[in-house]
């Protein structure tokens, strides 16, 4: 951003990257493809870009607009998402002040790149817990007993565990989730191996509580609903594949369980 005779002139690179950055942090956190798009269309014109044109899929982004008679596209890949829907609802935040004229563009900028630094709103033990917690109370409301709860707490602690390890190594997500699937499913035939009074099939239901992709299906539905098609059928898929790992590794246990 450059200042000639007092009058601002909006550096193209500047609303690119910011437009990038802005969808990437949405994409790569849990948001869907069409709010991706909408979000980077409208920091592009509210900059004084022309025939602004932003396409996203899972794992990438595409941005054109034309600026000075001149032309400008670029494409970023955005391989490993989370789940972080805070920094969705701060990057919405910083575009509606942009837009609407409350900072500039470069104020927007150096927001999102601290947004995009800025660490969990939770830590990592806390997510952990939470998980313990919902694994063990989830076997109760699917009529576990009180014998059910520790053990199927554990599992999910277990679950949870192993997928962010493995996924610190393997980038094939099938695997990984597979594997955590597995593991818990191990834990809960060893439980049952070693007090018989344990229900295995509620231990396992609430160990493969924290894998269940719910937000995946979730912007599945409301991309689809929103016309990308394609954005949704991939995030389907990938919510299908997620399905399979968990089914296989809960075949495999109770196969040893006969």
């Amino acid at each position: 951003m450059v200042h000639v005779k007092g009058v601002t002139v909006v550096s193209s690179d500047l609303v690119m990257d910011t437009c990038l950055l802005a969808g990437s942090i949405i994409l790569k956190n849990g948001g869907e493809t069409y709010r991706t798009e909408e979000t980077m269309a409208l920091i592009a014109q509210a900059a004084g870009m022309d025939d602004v044109n932003s396409s996203a899929t899972p794992t990438s982004i595409i941005l054109s607009f034309r600026c000075k008679g001149q032309d400008h596209t670029r494409m970023v890949r955005t391989p490993r998402r989370t789940t972080n829907l805070n920094k969705i609802t701060l990057v919405n935040d910083v575009s509606r002040k942009f837009v609407g004229g409350g900072i500039n563009l470069e104020q927007a900028y150096l927001t999102l790149r601290e947004i995009d630094q800025k660490k969990p709103l939770y830590p990592k033990w806390m997510q952990h817990f939470a998980a313990t917690i919902a694994s063990g109370s989830f076997s109760m409301l699917v009529g576990g007993t009180w014998y059910d709860l520790a053990p199927a707490a554990l599992a999910g602690l277990i679950v949870n565990l192993s997928q962010e390890y493995l996924e610190q190594f393997v980038r094939m997500k099938f695997f990984t989730e597979f594997s955590a699937a597995l593991l818990g499913g191990l834990f809960a035939l060893l439980s049952v191996t070693i007090f018989p009074q344990l229900h295995i099939s509620i231990i396992i239901i609430g160990a493969m509580l924290p894998m269940f992709p719910g937000i995946a299906i979730t912007n599945s539905l409301r991309d689809l609903m929103a016309g990308d098609l394609v954005a949704g059928v991939s995030r389907g898929v990938e919510a299908m594949l997620t399905a399979v790992s968990v089914a296989v590794a809960t075949a495999i246990i109770l196969w040893f369980m006969r």
